[in-house]
C-alpha cells in the first residue's frame, strides 16, 4: 500500500468517526453502556424521558426534605392558635354543700345545745379576656338553699339567687398592647415568615432540580465527546500499525498511540461514571424513594441546552429582588416582630391604672316567718316564695348593688422594664442596619448574576466562532493530508483540537443555562 493510499484511507475513516453531531443527548444515552461502579444492576430498568419542567414538578412532589418543610406552616398555625386561645371564653360551673354544727351564740338559742346549718350552692358563669384595649369581663349566676336551726331566722329554708357582672379595664399600662396581644401579633407574623421560608425552599428545590437536570445533560454530552476522542485514538492506532506493517513507521513509534488510546479509554470510563453520578443526583431530587424501580430507572433528559439570547433588565431585577427575596422578606418580618415587642415594652413602662366596675343583683325566697311583739322565737305567720321568685328578683334589678374602683400602681426607681425597653431599641436599630446592609448585598448579587448571564452568552458566541474556525482548520488540514503536505500526527492534532473545542462549546452552553437559572433564582432566594 502506497503512502498516498494510506493517507486517503485514514482520511475517510477519520471523517466517518467525526460525522456524529455534537448534541444528540438521547442517542448517546441509548448507546452508552452502564457505567461500572454506578450502583445500577446488570439488568437495564425502564426509561423515563422527561423535560426540565417535568423534572421540577416531580422534585416538588417527591423531595423528602420539602415534604418535611411543608409541615412547618401547620406547626406554626398551632402555635398561633395556642396564643389566640388566651381570648377564648371560659365557662365555669360548680356546686358545693356546707354543713356545720356550732355552739349557740344568740340569746334566742340559749335553750339549744347546738345550732346546725346546711347550705347547698351552685354557680355558673363565663369570663373572657378581650382583644381590644386589654379589658376582661365576668358574668356569673348562682343559687343557694340554706337551712338553719337558729331561732329568729326570717327565712328557713332560705333560697337565694345572685346575678353578677364585673368588667375590668386598664387605662394606661396594658391599654394599647400587652404581652398576650403581642404574642398573637408576633406569631401571626411568624406564620408569614414560615410561609416565606417554605416558598424559599420550594424555589431552591426547583433551582437545584434544574441544575441537576443540566448536569445530567452535560455528563451525557461529555461522554459523547469522550467516545469521539476514543474513536479517533483507536483509528490512529490502527493506522499507525498499518504503517508499521508496510514499513513506513518503526514499531517503537506506536507507543504514543497506544498510550493515547489508554488515556481516552480512561476518560470514557470517567465520563460514564459522571453520567451515573449525575443521574443518581437527579434521581434523589425527582423520584419517590418508595418507587420499586428507584435505582434502576434510566432518566433521559429531552430538553436541549438553552443557548438563545436573553434580554436582561438589571434595574427591574434588582427591584424584584428587593421586594420579594425571601431573606429580605424574612428580615423585614423579624424587624416587625421586634417593633411589636418594643411597643409592648414601652407600654409596660407606664403606670398601672385599672378601672373596675361590678354590678350584683340578688333575690331571696323560701319560707319567710313573721314575729309579733317581743316574741322572736315563735312566729305568728309564714309565707312561702319559690326559687323562681328569687331568680326574677336577681335578674330584675330589684336589689341592685354597684361597685366602682380605681387602682394605681407605679414602681419606684428604674424598673427592669425600662432597661429591657432601652435594650430592645438598640436591637431594633441593629436589625435596621443589618437589613440595609442585606439590601445592598442582594442588589450586588443580582447585578453580578446579570453580568454572569451576559458574560456566559458571550462565551457561547466566542466558543462557537472558535469551533467554526477549528472546523475550517480541520478541512484545510485534511486537504493538505490528501496531497501529502501534512502527516497523520498533525491531522490527529487538529482533530483533537476540534473535539476539545466541542467540549468548550458544551461547557459554555451549560454555563449560560446555569447562569439563567441562577439569575432567576437570585431574585427570590439567597
Amino acid at each position: 500500500m502506497s503512502q498516498a493510499t494510506l493517507r486517503k484511507a485514514t482520511f475517510v475513516l477519520l471523517t466517518a468517526a467525526l460525522a456524529v453531531g455534537p448534541f444528540s443527548t438521547s442517542e448517546i444515552l441509548a448507546q452508552a453502556p452502564a457505567a461500572s461502579g454506578s450502583g445500577q444492576s446488570a439488568t437495564q430498568g425502564p426509561t423515563l424521558s422527561i423535560t426540565m419542567d417535568q423534572a421540577v414538578a416531580m422534585a416538588l412532589e417527591a423531595n423528602l426534605g420539602l415534604k418535611a418543610d411543608r409541615l412547618s406552616p401547620e406547626i406554626q398555625s398551632q402555635v398561633l392558635a395556642a396564643a389566640k386561645a388566651f381570648y377564648n371564653p371560659q365557662f365555669v360551673t360548680g356546686a358545693s354543700r356546707f354543713n356545720s354544727e356550732s355552739a349557740p351564740t344568740s340569746f334566742l338559742d340559749s335553750t339549744a345545745t347546738s345550732v346546725t346549718s346546711a347550705t347547698n350552692r351552685f354557680s355558673t358563669g363565663v369570663s373572657q379576656n378581650l382583644q381590644w384595649y386589654g379589658g376582661n369581663y365576668q358574668v356569673s349566676w348562682g343559687g343557694s338553699r340554706t337551712e338553719n336551726s337558729s331561732a329568729g331566722n326570717p327565712f328557713n329554708p332560705q333560697l337565694g339567687s345572685t346575678f353578677s357582672v364585673t368588667f375590668s379595664q386598664p387605662l394606661l399600662r396594658n391599654f394599647l398592647t400587652d404581652s398576650a396581644r403581642t404574642s398573637v401579633k408576633a406569631n401571626t407574623i411568624q406564620q408569614q415568615i414560615t410561609d416565606t421560608i417554605l416558598a424559599e425552599n420550594v424555589a431552591r428545590t426547583a433551582r437545584d432540580a434544574r441544575l441537576q437536570y443540566l448536569n445530567l445533560i452535560g455528563a451525557i454530552e461529555g461522554r459523547k465527546v469522550a467516545q469521539q476522542n476514543l474513536d479517533v485514538a483507536r483509528e490512529s492506532l490502527r493506522n499507525d500499525r498499518a504503517r508499521v506493517g508496510v514499513g513506513l513507521m518503526a514499531p517503537v513509534d506506536i507507543v504514543g498511540s497506544e498510550a493515547s488510546v489508554a488515556d481516552r479509554e480512561d476518560a470514557l470510563i470517567i465520563a460514564e461514571g459522571q453520567i451515573a453520578r449525575a443521574m443518581d443526583q437527579l434521581r434523589q431530587f425527582i423520584l419517590d424513594p418508595a418507587r420499586p424501580d428507584y435505582w434502576t430507572v434510566t432518566i433521559v433528559p429531552t430538553d436541549p441546552i438553552n443557548a438563545e439570547p436573553r434580554q436582561i433588565d438589571v434595574d427591574a431585577a434588582v427591584k424584584t429582588a428587593l421586594d420579594n427575596r425571601s431573606d429580605l422578606v424574612t428580615a423585614r418580618k423579624n424587624l416587625e416582630i421586634t417593633r411589636t415587642q418594643l411597643a409592648m415594652l414601652h407600654n409596660q413602662t407606664l403606670p398601672n391604672l385599672d378601672f373596675r366596675v361590678n354590678y350584683t343583683g340578688t333575690g331571696t325566697a323560701g319560707t319567710q316567718f313573721k314575729y309579733g311583739g317581743n316574741d322572736f322565737v315563735n312566729p305568728v305567720s309564714s309565707t312561702s316564695k319559690g326559687f323562681g321568685s328569687a331568680i326574677g328578683d336577681a335578674f330584675g334589678n330589684v336589689q341592685p348593688a354597684w361597685t366602682y374602683s380605681l387602682q394605681l400602681g407605679y414602681p419606684i426607681g428604674r424598673s427592669d422594664t425600662k432597661a429591657n425597653y432601652t435594650r430592645s431599641q438598640l436591637q431594633m436599630r441593629q436589625l435596621e442596619l443589618q437589613l440595609h446592609e442585606s439590601e445592598i448585598s442582594v442588589a450586588l448579587q443580582v447585578r453580578d448574576a446579570a453580568r454572569q448571564v451576559e458574560t456566559s452568552f458571550k462565551r457561547v458566541q466566542t466558543s462557537r466562532a472558535s469551533l467554526d474556525a477549528q472546523q475550517r482548520r480541520l478541512e484545510a488540514e485534511q486537504k493538505r493530508f490528501e496531497v501529502g503536505t501534512s502527516d497523520t500526527f498533525r491531522l490527529f492534532q487538529v482533530q483533537r483540537d476540534v473535539a476539545a473545542q466541542r467540549v468548550a462549546v458544551l461547557q459554555a452552553m451549560l454555563g449560560y443555562s446555569q447562569a439563567l437559572i441562577n439569575f432567576e433564582a437570585v431574585q427570590r432566594i439567597r
